[in-house]
């Protein structure tokens, strides 16, 4: 696989805003007085990521839902970022790069009258580096034939479990009948079924967003590198962007028809949630002044942390479910530097991964490459993969760290500044959360999806489904019928 082909498809992975909560209510617990304004809607929903600004549009055009969208960032879209570069004219998309053929995603396209095509490729070279050093690896990827050879077996043995993971767990099975495989940690299958010649691929896509990749479940590689995404690779699907080349303008086109329905640059500070109704005192994150949303239905769509669901006061049912949840953190960057060349990915791979150990790969923290962007720019772009405690500072300390490894072992030539410049950053916050094997064969996922409609309140996210924009739609498309039953 080229690394255009890598850098087209490496930021599918995506959820639902990463955060639309305050870390801990007001005290004293505000009255219905403290709010200026009050609100009555059908549906709350708290987060305007792929699942929430989506569940928006089908539940007010489609269901004729009354409904107030929460969320503590300016514009809609959760992980889409597009970098629009006034050096070049040119758009730069660092969080999404496309979208999968799946589902509903080219009829919501249609819908919102954005014209598509297929993802635009950079043909780039690929130089492989040791970040940890900063010295050049003498790695040989895998022949395009092994490499395709171990993709279609990856797709035959897995296509079985698609019923169980798509959209979503709902008809994931009981835990005396999970299928095996499914537990197994992604390195352990690797070498069950022989499939080590695509390993590699899996992880620079998008499988590295789960962080540990040898040691994850597999089911949860699958969450990250499904069987659409591999028939894809397989030449067998399509993945395509907005003619615009802005993967933003869709969450924009949303954002129009929503208008007065978005309470942006806003938080839920403080909740009651009952199954005949809730309230939420939502904080203007400019003026500081309140709004209370009254909702017959609530529909969370942003990450279940601890830190995010502090407002909501969950109770033991729900804590039990979201204790039992770890996670990954990721975050993207536009940088540049006279020293970063022009038409070539820098990837970051492990000393052992000479000359061809597929599985070596970094874990947790790491950066995953340096991407040229191409359209004649000086912008690169990271992806930074990290545990829960990964923040901004820390991100751009180690993409920094990397780049003067390499100029200090003459990997890139020396001179000018001596950071990274920062065109552009996205915190994506918590992606791929998941439970445990052991926690799993306790009957997690049922007690899970049985939190729908629990206290009058619904899920949806990259928590409860998988980290693309089209899964998390298709998603949605399932849980708004039972929500509306």
């Amino acid at each position: 696989m080229t690394t255009a082909a890598l850098w087209i498809a490496a930021s599918l992975l995506s959820a639902a805003s990463a955060v639309a909560a305050t870390s801990s209510p007001p005290s004293p617990v505000l009255p219905a007085s403290a709010a200026q304004h009050i609100i009555n809607v059908d549906v709350a929903i708290v987060g305007a990521g792929a699942s929430g600004a989506y569940a928006a549009i089908r539940l007010k055009e489609d269901f004729g839902k009354s409904i107030a969208v929460i969320d503590k960032s300016s514009r809609l879209g959760g992980h889409v970022s597009t970098f629009d570069d006034l050096s070049t004219g040119k758009p730069f998309d660092f969080g999404v790069n496309s979208y999968n053929d799946y589902g509903p995603a080219k009829d919501f396209f249609n819908r919102l009258g954005i014209s598509f095509s297929p993802a635009p490729r950079v043909a780039l070279t690929q130089r492989f580096v040791d970040f940890q050093t900063g010295r050049p690896v003498a790695y040989e990827p895998s022949s395009n034939q092994d490499r395709k050879a171990a993709l279609q077996k990856f797709l035959t043995v897995t296509e079985p479990y698609e019923k169980f993971l798509l959209p979503g767990y709902w008809n994931f099975p009981q835990p005396r009948d999970i299928p095996e495989d499914l537990f197994l940690p992604f390195a352990q299958f690797v070498n069950k079924y022989n499939i080590s010649a695509c390993a590699n691929q899996v992880f620079e896509v998008t499988g590295m967003g789960v962080g540990d990749f040898q040691n994850s479940l597999t089911m949860y590689v699958l969450s990250a590198f499904n069987q659409p995404m591999i028939r894809t690779f397989l030449g067998n699907g399509t993945i395509f962007t907005p003619n615009s080349r802005r993967n933003i303008e869709v969450y924009e086109k949303i954002q129009a028809r929503l208008g007065s329905d978005l309470l942006l640059g806003s938080t839920v500070v403080q909740s009651e949630r009952a199954n005949n109704g809730h309230s939420l005192w939502v904080e203007n994150g400019t003026t500081g002044r309140y709004t209370l949303v009254k909702a017959k239905k609530l529909l969370i769509a942003i990450q279940p942390t601890k830190q995010n669901m502090e407002p909501f006061n969950l109770d033991r049912t729900e804590k039990a479910v979201f204790d039992k949840l770890e996670q990954s953190v990721v975050h993207c960057g536009i940088v540049t530097h006279p020293s970063l060349p022009i038409d070539v990915s820098i990837v970051n791979i492990p000393a052992a991964g000479a000359p061809a150990n597929y599985m070596a790969l970094p874990k947790p923290n790491f950066n995953a490459r340096f991407d040229y962007m191409g359209g004649n720019s000086t912008n690169w772009r990271v992806l930074m993969v990290g545990k829960k405690d990964l923040n901004k500072d820390k991100a751009q300390g180690i993409a920094n760290k990397n780049f003067e490894d390499m100029v200090k072992r003459g990997t890139l030539s020396s001179g000018g500044p001596t950071n990274l410049e920062i065109k552009a950053w996205s915190e994506h916050g918590a992606v791929n959360m998941h439970a445990s094997a052991r926690e799993i064969r306790n009957g997690f996922i049922q007690r899970q999806y049985a939190l729908q409609g629990h206290k009058g309140t619904w899920w949806t996210g990259g928590a409860f489904s998988h980290q693309f924009q089209a899964v998390l739609w298709a998603f949605d498309d399932v849980l708004i019928t039972k929500m509306l039953a």
